[in-house]
């Protein structure tokens, strides 16, 4: 479908807010802005404000858009050259004499979340933002309908267009007045700030953006209530889904490559469930493969020495460097099936119920509890950093440490006999007690032995004795 050289912009009209009724007759109803009686009423109360923050004054600019409307609100879905974005778009608070309001539609914009999203942009080829949510108060936007359409390949579908579908495409033209500040994505907007003060250019990239526009009248109101819709709705990925999707996290990444390449980890000996926790029937796995990636986290953290995830998170690493962790994460597992027999037997053996034996109401081995695989984990990465040792030495040392639930320091720490249950508020303190153990504590440790004789309610009880 092609746009006849003849055919201009139709109409060039003030873009106005209140839904439409019909897009021909009421286009001239519909402005992002207020109209000028309306700007006069309201300019005393932003004297204040206009003393900190200048007019804005920027040259014109034109963006082809879509319009639409959804509920009461009357929308154009842009695309905004990132460099305008970054030059152009304000945090709510910059631009609000409403400090009430200023804070409640303003997120934490603090300076290590706007330099990851900074980092992602210039180090991701293939970066990717969804659309940012902007409103726009002053100014002069003006809506320039396309209108007449023509096909020489399929003229029957330009015929069964509707009126609106005709009026729906077209151009926004900003007079470089306005005043936009970001509603949904002041982080993403943060982002693209810190990169372009960095140096970043975005030479010819553009983002969508939906731009809405308020009257005066009830601007303050009406932002508020989309902010916080926009927010309430927002529901944060699951970690299931990361682990399956994932192509900038490198710990799902790795999982995905051990569960899909190695015999070790194939489904069913890492089970392949949403849950961290191993159901209570299962008796094939080693763990969950959402446990495989907390265990992950701990020995990436550690290798690339970072205090933390947010690379390994959303800055997807090269081929060579994924290699790299891959290779480390089996060492990992590698040594634990070579130092605690039941994890090999777990990987390798062929019988029906592989490690019944190993994870029942009794208890069994802590490696088979997804709490005790990262409780090891976490020693084994500390075992490394005190010693400065390889992973497979550090597995070696720390697999010294008792391995039945049923005995001190877990029972009636991490593994409650009465119940037949394990108890995962108390992790922190197993950790502590192994580390004392292990000789990874130094000072004294009057205050452990006191939380350890709470957990397991004796008064005056001894830690566990020293292994080295």
């Amino acid at each position: 479908m092609t746009i006849s050289k003849s055919t201009k912009a139709t109409k060039s009209t003030k873009a106005v807010s209140a839904p439409r009724k019909s897009a021909r007759t009421t286009a001239s109803k519909a402005a992002p802005v207020a109209p000028k009686s309306a700007k006069k009423s309201a300019a005393e109360g932003t004297r204040a404000a206009a003393k900190k923050a200048k007019s804005p004054s920027h040259s014109k600019l034109i963006l082809p858009s879509l319009r639409g409307n959804f509920g009461d609100w009357v929308y154009y879905t842009c695309l905004m050259p990132v460099r305008d974005i970054a030059e152009r778009v304000h945090y709510a608070e910059e631009i609000h004499t409403d400090k009430a309001l200023s804070k409640l539609i303003q997120r934490s914009l603090e300076g290590p979340r706007a330099k990851h999203i900074a980092d992602y942009l210039t180090n991701t080829q293939e970066r990717f933002f969804s659309a940012m949510v902007l409103a726009t108060y002053g100014g002069e936007p003006q809506w320039m309908e396309v209108g007449n359409f023509h096909s020489t390949s399929a003229p029957d579908v330009v015929n069964s267009l509707d009126e609106n579908s005709r009026d729906a495409m077209g151009f926004l033209v900003l007079s470089g007045k306005e005043r936009i500040f970001a509603v949904d994505g002041q982080h993403r907007l943060a982002g693209i700030r810190k990169a372009s003060e960095d140096g970043a250019e975005f030479e010819g990239e553009t983002l969508p953006v939906i731009l809405v526009g308020h009257d005066e009248k009830n601007k303050r109101q009406r932002t508020r209530r989309l902010f916080t819709t926009l927010n309430k709705t927002a529901k944060p990925v699951k970690k299931r889904d990361i682990i399956a999707l994932d192509e900038d996290d490198a710990m799902a990444i790795i999982s995905r490559r051990l569960v899909e390449e190695h015999d070790w980890f194939k489904d069913p000996r890492i089970a392949v469930i949403s849950s961290s926790n191993v159901p209570t029937s299962n008796t094939e796995c080693l763990t969950t493969i959402t446990n495989l990636y907390n265990v992950l986290r701990l020995l990436l953290l550690h290798h690339t020495k970072q205090k933390s995830d947010r690379t390994l998170r959303f800055l997807r690493p090269s081929d060579e460097v994924l290699e790299e962790y891959y290779q480390y994460s089996l060492s990992f597992f590698t040594a634990l099936a070579k130092h605690f027999p039941p994890v090999k037997v777990a990987f390798t053996s062929t019988a029906a119920e592989p490690v019944a034996a190993y994870r029942n109401e009794e208890g069994g081995h802590i490696l088979f509890r997804p709490i005790g695989l990262l409780i090891v984990a976490d020693l084994v990465t500390e075992y490394m950093t005190k010693y400065d040792v390889a992973i497979a030495d550090a597995v070696k040392a720390v697999s010294a440490i008792p391995t039945d639930l049923s005995v001190p320091p877990y029972n009636g720490v991490v593994w409650d006999a009465d119940r037949g249950l394990i108890n995962a508020k108390q992790k922190a303190l197993a950790r502590d007690v192994l580390a004392y153990m292990l000789g990874l504590t130094e000072g004294s440790a009057s205050s452990l032995k006191a939380r350890y004789a709470a957990a397991i309610n004796k008064p005056g009880a001894n830690l566990p004795v020293r292994l080295k």
